[in-house]
């Protein structure tokens, strides 16, 4: 059954809270209301990851924003399966410079214990864009 289901961006939050829930992590009070009150709790959390994975996929999230929010949450969910989609969208993003974008895929990948970021930086910040940039550009060409 696909269906593509449009998240919002309070959506998103709602699934990285579900996906983290799912693996463990305790949340506020706020945070576990949050998941109560979301009609996205219908979902398993593989059938919920995979209706973002086919929405990122489908191009129904034109704007940077909304890839951005998509990207975040699958982040919290730990599946290395997901890193094969990373890099497809990490290519997509960089050939259209959308710093935000690299950035947030450099963040999952990274959670996935992949080797982004270059080990001289000091850290890793959205607005260090040529760094991020060129770290993607190097993962991407095989280090």
């Amino acid at each position: 059954m696909k269906t593509e289901l449009k998240l919002t961006n309070e959506q998103f939050t709602e699934a990285a809270f579900i996906f983290e829930k799912a693996n463990g992590n305790s949340h506020s009070d706020f945070e576990k209301e949050i998941i109560a009150e979301s009609i996205l709790t219908e979902y398993k959390p593989s059938d919920l990851e995979q209706i973002i994975v086919d929405g990122l996929n489908a191009g129904i999230y034109k704007t940077e924003e909304e890839r951005v929010s998509g990207y975040w949450s699958l982040s919290k969910i730990g599946n290395r399966n997901l890193i094969a989609e990373y890099k497809k969208w990490l290519r997509t993003e960089l050939e259209n410079e959308n710093g935000i974008a690299v950035f947030q895929i450099l963040i999952g990948l990274d959670r996935l214990d992949e080797s982004v970021f270059n080990k001289n930086r000091s850290g890793q910040t959205v607005n260090e864009t040529e760094m991020n940039l060129r770290d993607a550009k190097r993962y991407l060409n095989g280090k």
